[in-house]
Formats: structure tokens, sequence, C-alpha cells
């Protein structure tokens, strides 16, 4: 009886071990058309707290669908980036809307994993989240159009479609996951 107990301990504490994941910056979560993707990139736009293998699938989804914007043309200006965030706060600097923020606790974290300011730590995350969003805008435009009245089957049409390219890649061997 007592070997059981042993075991099952054995196997909880594998079990949280495994669930309990760490990473470090430098660890590479995946290869995307022979560049290396590493934890780090994913830190500045996700946190990895809740959820991480969401959050990388996320964000390799959306590194496929910017290459595929790319591959078809599609280009984003410096003008569209600073349109984009300008939009909420009119003539207003990253510091300004910075400061507006009402939960700033996860750019403060985020911070902190690369010894930089909350502030520059969100100017880094603005240009690179706006940067990434027009890419993905211009695609689903281009591929899928723009939402039409039923805005839950266009939805689907474009998680199917990015799903789909997800899958494409990995089976063509041009994603790679590593962890």
């Amino acid at each position: 009886m007592r070997w059981k107990l042993n075991i099952l301990l054995f196997c909880t504490i594998l079990l949280a071990a495994c669930t309990d994941q760490e990473y470090e910056k430098e660890d590479v979560v995946a290869i995307l058309n022979g560049d290396e993707i590493k934890i780090k990139e994913i830190l500045w736009q996700y946190s990895l707290d809740e959820d991480p293998e969401n959050s990388i699938y996320n964000y390799l989804k959306q590194e496929i669908v910017i290459l595929e914007a790319e591959d078809s043309g599609i280009t984003v200006s410096k003008e569209e980036i600073e349109e984009k965030k300008q939009l909420v706060y009119p003539n207003s600097d990253p510091v300004e809307r910075f400061e507006v923020i009402e939960e700033q606790e996860f750019y403060e974290k985020q911070a902190s994993l690369f010894d930089v300011s909350p502030e520059e730590y969100y100017e880094i995350w603005e240009d690179n989240t706006y940067t990434k969003q027009l890419y993905v805008e211009k695609y689903i435009d281009e591929i899928i159009g723009e939402p039409s009245d039923d805005f839950e089957t266009w939805g689907q049409e474009v998680d199917e479609h990015i799903n789909n390219l997800f899958e494409e890649y990995k089976e063509d061997k041009k994603l790679i996951i590593k962890y």
C-alpha cells in the first residue's frame, strides 16, 4: 500500500513540474521559415504567466499571417502605425498614452523582465503590437474581406483560415515547434 502512495506522490510531483514550466528569454520555442523564435520575442507582446502554450501559439499564428502578408506584397508604413497609435489619444506621445492606462501591471511586470522602465516597455510593445495588427488586418481584408453583418461567421472564417495556415506550416516543416 505504501508503494502505491509513493508512486501517486511521485506522479503528482512529476505532473506539477511539467505543468509549471519555466522559460528563459533565450529559449527557442520554434523555428519559422528557418528563423529561430525565442521566448524574449514573445515576451515583448505577451505574458507567459497564464496559459503560456496559448500565448506562444497565438504569437506563432500571428507571425505566420505576417509572413503570408509580406509574401503577398502587403506593407505597413510608419505613418499607418503612428495613425493607429493616435486613434484613441490624438497628438499624444507613448508616455502620455501609458499614463492613462488603468491596468499598468502587465507592462510593469514585463518591463522588469527586460530591465527597462514600464514606459519604455510600453513604447516598444505599442509599436510591435500596432505593426503586427496592421499586417494581420490588411491580410485578412485581402484574403477574407471585411466583416459583414454576420460578424460571428466572419470571425469563424478568419480563425479557420489562420488555423489551416498554422497546420500547413507545420506539415510543410516551415514551422517546427521546439518546446
